[in-house]
């Protein structure tokens, strides 16, 4: 375990390579002593070290610019450090590395929309005593690592100590079932190097998964896969309105809505230009256009629902919620999504708004009702997302938890997702560290790897 114990360390071209200084206040704390032996590590880079002597009261560790270099430290930072005596393992760190899609261009990387996301990991990661880099899957291979590290506003490329672990945001799901990155994974097991979040969630899975916990079911609307014309009809025949996702769907998009009415059916989808809605009087009819427009996509059909509505528009709600050091869920954030006008999906992608729950929920609610609703979205956002990791191989120490509220303030399940977006809270005044940065850091220090390889 990495302790709140900081350690400056600084370069010292007096000394052997293989030697380090300790100062008194280190030595007394792990009760170590000039000439002892041990290894020192950075990530999974390791060196084997002499205790040269001990020397100044301060927590500085003292090494030959060639041990910086062999391990990749940076001279003058300031790391959080644990001992283990029974290995006899000096540990620094941890690193944390994040994997993302890395465009290289003229004045400088492009991390897409996690760029400002990683600018505030890599400034509290400084500030926790971390060392935070961002790398791809082109930048890694088995006997190195490159990455990005940011420095006095830019970002600078450089090779990198293998981490002790990795917060997986790779943005397409191509990529996470590409040789390239099951390849990644092996050599990530070989190395005994956590990952987190796991791979991207399958909704018709997640679905399924939930409906093995009798407490939740309340909460999820009735749900099925949409494969045959008579699977859509004996959904229809039990609800009047449907919406049609795909499983692998993200930010509203490729939703499509069915409404059965007297005359037949509605059918309304988003374009690049707007919303469409189109009219059948057959089933037949219907379901043609369906699978012209969802073509070889997997898609379920999920109950509509008398939900509450701001200003006459859809909305839902985002709870994001965080592991914990001590491996237990919390809410981070939680924000109200509301629709763009003459639209049915409420994304903020697609040119919705984002709004404080309370704010949109006080119109129609009592305060007092709205601080309950919000309570309840929370507690069923934390048993959903503890359902999901306890279910799932894998980490997963962040979920997006999307919810609803009927028009009687009762709390729904729409969907649950492991690559929430970073762009999801309302912009604030000056360079505050958002939560969920805080957060995550704070579950990469519990869950770092140990300091050898026996992770």
């Amino acid at each position: 375990m990495f302790t709140a114990t900081g350690v400056s360390i600084q370069s010292e071209s007096a000394l052997d390579a293989d030697e380090i200084i300790l100062s008194r206040r280190l030595a007394k704390q792990w009760q170590l002593r000039k000439g002892d032996s041990l290894t020192l590590f950075f990530g999974l880079t390791d060196a084997a070290v002499n205790i040269s002597s001990i020397d100044g009261k301060e927590n500085v560790l003292l090494c030959h610019p060639a041990l910086l270099e062999h391990l990749r430290l940076l001279p003058d930072s300031l790391l959080r450090s644990g001992y283990f005596p029974s290995k006899r393992e000096l540990v620094l760190g941890p690193v944390i590395a994040l994997l993302t899609e890395i465009k290289e261009m003229d004045n400088g990387p492009s991390f897409g929309n996690v760029a400002a996301f990683c600018e505030e990991l890599a400034a509290f990661s400084e500030q926790m005593g971390c060392f935070f880099y961002v790398t791809s899957l082109s930048l890694w291979d088995d006997d190195d690592v490159e990455g990005y590290r940011f420095e006095n506003g830019a970002w600078l490329k450089e090779s990198m100590p293998f981490p002790n672990i990795v917060h997986n945001r790779v943005h397409s799901r191509r990529a996470e079932q590409s040789t390239r990155f099951l390849n990644w994974l092996k050599h990530m097991k070989a190395r005994g190097i956590p990952h987190f979040n796991d791979r991207f969630l399958n909704k018709w899975e997640v679905h399924e998964l939930l409906q093995g916990f009798p407490y939740l079911k309340p909460y999820i609307p009735e749900t099925a896969l949409l494969q045959t014309k008579q699977e859509l009809a004996d959904m229809l025949a039990s609800h009047s309105c449907l919406f049609l996702k795909p499983i692998y769907g993200s930010q509203g998009r490729n939703i499509l809505r069915v409404t059965r009415d007297e005359a037949g059916y509605l059918l309304d989808y988003t374009t690049f230009t707007g919303d469409v809605q189109r009219s059948y009087t057959s089933l037949d009819e219907l379901f043609r256009t369906i699978k012209r427009l969802t073509g070889q996509r997997s898609y379920l059909m999920q109950q509509g629902l008398s939900l509450y509505r701001y200003k006459q528009r859809p909305l839902d709600f985002r709870i994001l919620c965080h592991k914990t050091p001590e491996h237990r869920w919390k809410v981070t954030s939680s924000i109200a999504r509301v629709s763009a006008e003459k639209q049915f999906v409420s994304n903020a992608a697609l040119g919705g708004s984002l709004h404080r729950p309370e704010e949109v929920l006080q119109p129609a609610f009592s305060s007092k009702e709205a601080r309950h609703i919000k309570k309840l979205l929370g507690e069923l956002a934390i048993e959903v997302a503890k359902c999901i990791s306890l279910s799932y191989d894998g980490l997963y120490g962040e979920l997006g938890i999307d919810m609803a509220v009927d028009e009687h303030g009762n709390p729904w399940f729409i969907e649950a997702n492991s690559k929430p977006s970073k762009n999801m809270m309302p912009q604030t005044a000056g360079p505050a560290i958002r939560p969920s940065v805080r957060s995550i850091l704070q579950y990469c220090c519990a869950a770092a790897a140990q300091p050898s390889k026996e992770v």
